[in-house]
């Protein structure tokens, strides 16, 4: 073919035109290449606020997650989060992109809280050098494996008020969630503290809402979902003049009588803190972080007692378990419990079932980044909902069941390495207290199964037990406490006596 025939304009216009078009190629081949995962519709000004039944918003992100996949995208008001509901997805926040995902967003009402950004480490804008001095106290202080066998004594001290109270309210129906409540409240503030928070079984429930205040804290409000009015939100302030009261009335008098002295020559966080110059009110945000914490580790033991009670079988295994004598040491030393397979079984079991955060705290992007092939812009909220992870059918045959055997045989960690399940979360913002609660978990789970045969109260079917659940802040609860009956089967007190080194009670 003789091009020279061909008319010169032609070429021209198709040069022009190519010209012309490049830039909107090159700008469609980006946004195909840039985009946000999918979701539903947002709405103007509102998002997607109304998709979501906030009080198990766990619950509403997995069924979304069904229609929009394992990725995707939502708008809260004028906020942008992004959801990872898959292993797959988890991993790629978690680990492939953990340090630019490793930000935190930071609660409007907080922000009105005197030293919240010098004292605290969940919520801790990055991965600075003050957020590394926290988590390093906490560790060294109270979740290092020194310190959890320097503490080991206090666990099975609380352990064993527990049992003789629970042994004194034999036949009678009891609240089983206050009593682990109170156990593991004043089994953590002795490691932090040197003293018990809840002073009788009689005040627990003043305690208890005092610690459900400092976990509602951490809530958005209008502000966080649209910035632009952050000035005209005046209910913020006034929570902000309550968060600082209950610090102050739960805190307050500890701290003053620490900084007056001790009379003992032992050390606790507390000391730490004040020996590192913290203030009055660096030391309330600190101890109300790690607080809370308690509430989590006894909801988990509430909701593994009630899936052992609707589940005979299961309960029967594992009570037979415990019973076995073997040369491991005493029945409930903590030694042997970590070596008990199907006890670690039923607390995986139940970890995958009732997550104690089963929306992790949401992290923030540093800067943007791509997720499997979706665009993650900066600033926007990322959230891994550890509760679809546990439940999703691809990854857990018969997911919705309470069946310990699906770990037995198999080394699999909750502590951060597979990501089909992560209670604790995981990479550089995974929970500091992770081996504290297992080993809190376990010895609390072992002593009620071995101390007590448990039955519900009359008229009750155990296998229809009300299992409805909500959101108190991040931590999933029982809508309704777990109500059952203790009847003494083993008289432990030669097993503590052993355990703790003396001759009795």
């Amino acid at each position: 073919m003789d091009i020279r025939g061909l008319d010169v304009g032609y070429y021209n216009c198709l040069f022009y035109s190519l010209i012309f078009l490049s830039p909107i190629l090159v700008f469609l081949f980006a946004q195909r290449n840039s985009r946000l995962p999918p979701g539903p519709f947002a709405w103007p000004v509102i998002g997607n606020l109304f998709d979501l039944e906030w009080k198990s918003a766990h619950i509403s992100l997995a069924k979304l997650a069904q229609s929009y996949g394992p990725i995707m995208s939502l708008r809260f008001g004028a906020r942008l989060a992004i959801v990872a509901s898959s292993p797959e997805a988890a991993r790629e926040v978690l680990k492939t992109h953990d340090r630019d995902l490793s930000g935190r967003y930071v609660p409007q009402i907080l922000n009105r809280i005197p030293q919240i950004h010098t004292s605290i480490m969940g919520l801790a804008t990055d991965c600075n050098e003050r957020w590394r001095f926290l988590r390093s106290t906490s560790h060294m202080g109270l979740f290092s494996a020194k310190a959890l066998e320097s503490c080991s004594r206090i666990r099975l001290e609380k352990a064993k008020e527990m049992l003789h109270f629970l042994g004194s309210k034999e036949g009678e129906v009891v609240n089983i969630a206050d009593i682990l409540f109170a156990t593991t409240a004043n089994t953590l503030t002795n490691a932090m503290l040197s003293q018990d928070i809840v002073e009788s079984w009689n005040n627990i429930g003043e305690v208890k809402r005092k610690s459900r205040k400092m976990l509602g804290i951490v809530i958005l409000s209008l502000a966080d979902l649209y910035p632009a009015i952050g000035g005209l939100d005046f209910w913020i302030k006034q929570k902000a003049v309550e968060a600082n009261q209950i610090y102050r009335a739960v805190w307050g008098d500890i701290v003053s009588k620490r900084r007056g002295g001790r009379q003992d020559s032992n050390q606790d966080i507390l000391d730490v803190l004040i020996e590192s110059s913290f203030d009055d009110y660096q030391i309330y945000n600190f101890l109300s972080e790690l607080f809370p914490s308690s509430e989590a580790v006894s909801s988990v033991v509430e909701w593994a007692m009630i899936e052992l009670t609707r589940n005979q079988e299961a309960s029967s295994k594992l009570r037979d378990e415990i019973m076995t004598k073997d040369i491991e040491g005493t029945a409930l030393s903590e030694k042997r419990l970590t070596k008990l397979p199907y006890l670690q079984a039923c607390i995986k079991e139940t970890l995958r079932l009732h997550p104690p955060d089963p929306i992790l705290v949401p992290r923030c992007a540093l800067q943007t980044c791509q997720i499997m092939n979706y665009r993650i812009p900066n600033n926007s909220l990322m959230i891994v909902n550890a509760y679809a992870l546990g439940r999703d059918e691809k990854t857990w045959e018969d997911a919705q069941n309470f069946k310990p055997e699906r770990f037995l045989g198999r080394n699999f960690d909750v502590k951060g390495p597979h990501y089909e399940l992560l209670p604790f979360g995981g990479g550089r913002r995974m929970c500091p207290g992770q081996h504290w609660a297992l080993t809190e978990i376990q010895l609390l789970l072992g002593s009620l199964v071995y101390a007590f045969d448990w039955l519900v109260p009359p008229g009750t079917d155990p296998e229809s037990l009300d299992m409805s659940e909500k959101l108190i802040a991040i931590t999933l609860k029982r809508e309704k406490p777990l109500l059952l009956i203790p009847k003494m089967k083993n008289d432990v007190s030669q097993d503590w006596a052993e355990a703790l080194g003396t001759k009795g009670f």
